[in-house]
């Protein structure tokens, strides 16, 4: 059997809709989202499309604009976005275990085994057999049940969770990107949240209304050179020769090629592991001190450890930056940063903090105005390896065995309470009190999914 069955869901509009959700009052209203420290517009909804507000477009400059449209302004909520990110795939998880997270607003699934019967055939193979003259097609009772599955799937997703999303369904993940694409892009005239592109004809109508641009894979710079050489549609990106593609360009165009002539050269697999953790932020208001800039570099030391425990993995190594405000030009600039190896990999926060703390006295000068300072965990591998390793010394005599259990067992109850009572519930002294540091977020919603002081109430 050379045909699989190939998802990719899509949240629509994922930030914004995420606003939405506990407030159905805005859900016909344009929403725009901006990034760290109210920035730039880094997300809108459909309203806000409509009105023609650009990506990336500074806030300042179409604050007036917002105003006097009556656009919706929120500062990015992470915790609120990444739970909700979450959700929706746990949903997804009722359909099939086989699901590769690409992003925080997508995620890739492979359905194949919900369609074969007892002979790991088709259904309806028998009755419409297909003898692989086409790559990518279904039998017609396959088929049937794909789309009966689509809408279940696209519907319980937007009810369980609040979000709408757009799904696609094809043979490969090349094609299932396209799908949702065509999904999106063609709700409003289909009445579907939902394509699919199996069939030969089907494909090359489908490739025949995407644009080159919108491919998986297709960035701006290979877009501007496909088009040179008259090469404006997805279709007929697919009629190049894949062996002059990976000749002019990549092993990876040559799949993607292949990919969309229904080959199937991606698996659904797990993501590679992470190698490296980082924590930063851009100051709401400048630091000049070394005893202010300790506090978020505390801080992000905090959070890195916190999330390297609750993913399993230690780190290697540490690197702490501080930097000032580069758009700032008539302020003196520095850009600097320093590096640390641990002897014995870690993820507990004494021992980071510390680290982080001594790197930034380290790299400290006075006489400027840093703007952002960042924590980066190093080389991160996956916990249960660090503890394989065995050591004939002490790798570090000033941390002992007794030392790293005590400050594994402090961790381990600070990570308890904070999921209890929600994060920042208890938090290390050197982190603070005084917010003054932190980013700006004058319009941000309450984090209505993990913290219960902000659990939305009724009258």
């Amino acid at each position: 059997m050379t045909t699989r069955i190939v998802g990719l869901i899509d949240c629509d509009s994922f930030f914004a809709s995420c606003e939405k959700v506990f407030r159905p009052d805005w859900a016909n209203r344009p929403i725009v989202v901006l990034s760290n420290n109210d920035g730039c517009v880094v997300a809108r909804s459909a309203e806000a499309k409509a009105l023609q507000i650009p990506m990336g477009e500074p806030y300042f400059r179409i604050r007036s604009f917002a105003e006097s449209h009556g656009v919706i302004v929120r500062s990015a909520n992470f915790a609120l976005y990444g739970d909700l990110s979450r959700r929706v795939v746990q949903t997804l998880s009722r359909w099939t275990d086989l699901i590769d997270v690409y992003s925080i607003d997508e995620a890739f699934l492979d359905l194949t085994n919900l369609f074969l019967d007892a002979r790991g055939r088709f259904l309806g193979l028998d009755d419409d057999p297909l003898d692989g003259r086409s790559l990518g097609d279904v039998p017609r009772q396959t088929r049937e049940k794909l789309e009966r599955l689509a809408q279940e799937i696209t519907t319980t997703v937007r009810r369980w969770t609040g979000i709408p999303v757009s799904l696609g369904l094809a043979p490969n993940r090349t094609l299932a990107k396209a799908a949702s694409r065509l999904a999106k892009d063609e709700a409003n005239v289909t009445g579907k949240k939902y394509a699919l592109l199996f069939g030969r004809g089907e494909r090359v109508a489908g490739l025949r209304r995407l644009d080159v641009g919108k491919i998986w894979g297709v960035g701006r710079r290979l877009s501007a050179k496909f088009d040179k050489a008259g090469v404006h549609t997805a279709f007929d990106l697919a009629k190049l020769d894949p062996k002059f593609m990976r000749e002019s360009f990549s092993i990876v165009q040559e799949k993607l090629v292949r990919e969309l002539r229904g080959e199937f050269m991606y698996d659904v697999e797990p993501p590679e592991p992470q190698k490296s953790l980082q924590i930063s932020r851009s100051f709401g208001e400048t630091i000049e001190s070394l005893d202010e800039l300790r506090k978020p570099v505390a801080t992000f030391a905090a959070k890195a450890a916190a999330k390297m425990r609750a993913r399993g993995i230690v780190a290697s190594g540490l690197y702490v930056y501080i930097t000032t405000n580069r758009h700032n030009e008539k302020a003196p600039q520095r850009n600097v940063g320093a590096a640390f190896n641990f002897s014995k990999p870690t993820n507990l926060t004494p021992e980071i903090m510390n680290v982080a703390l001594r790197l930034l006295e380290k790299i400290y000068a006075p006489g400027y105005a840093y703007k952002k300072a960042g924590v980066l965990a190093l080389e991160t591998i996956e916990q249960t390896e660090a503890e394989s390793r065995r050591y004939l010394f002490e790798p570090d005599p000033e941390r002992t065995t007794e030392i790293r259990e005590r400050d594994s067992r402090l961790c381990a109850a600070v990570d308890r309470l904070n999921f209890n009572f929600g994060k920042g519930a208890i938090f290390f002294a050197a982190e603070g009190i005084n917010s003054q540091w932190r980013p700006n977020s004058d319009f941000l919603s309450p984090s209505y999914t993990t913290d219960w002081n902000a659990l939305p109430g009724a009258r």
